[in-house]
C-alpha cells in the first residue's frame, strides 16, 4: 500500500527546470500501477485501478520528449481533464477495493473512511470537469469570472484535500493490516 501512496505523491510533485519535470510523473504512475497490481487478486477494483494507472503512465509519456530532443507536451485542457479523470478513478477504485476489504475484515472504521473519501473524490472529479480545467486559473475582472474563479479554487482545494486524505489513508496501519490479512487468506 505504501508504494501506492508514494506513487500518488510522485505524480503530484511538479518540480520543473527548463520546462522539464524533474520528478517524472511516469515513475509515479508506474509505482501506482505496480502497487495496485499486487492487490489485483484481492478485489477487482484494484485491477481496474491498476488499468487506470497504466493509462496514466501512457499519458505521461509526452512529458519525456525533451529527453529525446523534442518539445514537452505538458499543457492543454483536454490533457488536464483526462489526467483529472485518470487520477480520480485510481483513487475512487482503490477506495472501492479498500471498502470491500475492510468489510470482509470487519473494520467498519476503515470502510467508512474509504467510502467518504471515494465520495469526496467523485465530487471533486465532477466539479473539476464541470468548471473546466482551463477555468481553474481565471484572469477575472467580471462577476462571472470571479464566481468561476472561486468555484475553481474550491474545486482545486477539494481535489487537493481528497488526494492528501488518500495518501494518508493508504499509509495508515489498518489499511496495511487489512490488505495483508486478505492477501494471506488468498494464498
Amino acid at each position: 500500500m505504501k508504494l501506492i501512496g508514494w506513487g500518488m505523491i510522485v505524480v503530484l510533485l511538479d518540480f520543473r527546470y527548463d520546462n522539464f519535470d524533474v520528478v517524472v510523473d511516469l515513475a509515479g504512475w508506474l509505482m501506482l500501477y505496480f502497487g495496485l497490481r499486487r492487490l489485483r487478486k484481492l478485489d477487482n477494483a484494484f485491477r481496474l485501478a491498476a488499468g487506470f494507472a497504466f493509462v496514466g503512465a501512457l499519458a505521461s509519456l509526452p512529458e519525456l520528449l525533451p529527453l529525446l530532443g523534442g518539445r514537452a507536451i505538458v499543457g492543454g485542457e483536454l490533457r488536464l481533464a483526462s489526467l483529472i479523470v485518470i487520477g480520480g478513478m485510481v483513487i475512487v477504485l482503490t477506495c472501492t477495493g479498500l471498502m470491500r476489504l475492510a468489510d470482509r475484515a470487519g473494520d467498519r472504521s476503515l470502510e467508512q473512511r474509504a467510502r467518504w473519501l471515494r465520495g469526496t473524490e467523485a465530487v471533486s472529479i465532477v466539479m473539476s470537469l464541470l468548471i473546466g480545467p482551463r477555468q481553474l486559473v481565471v484572469s477575472g475582472g467580471d462577476r462571472m469570472g470571479d464566481v468561476v474563479g472561486v468555484l475553481g479554487l474550491l474545486s482545486a482545494g477539494l481535489a487537493f484535500a481528497a488526494v492528501l486524505w488518500f495518501v494518508l489513508l493508504v499509509f495508515s496501519q489498518n489499511v496495511v493490516e487489512a490488505t495483508t490479512e486478505c492477501s494471506q487468506a488468498i494464498t
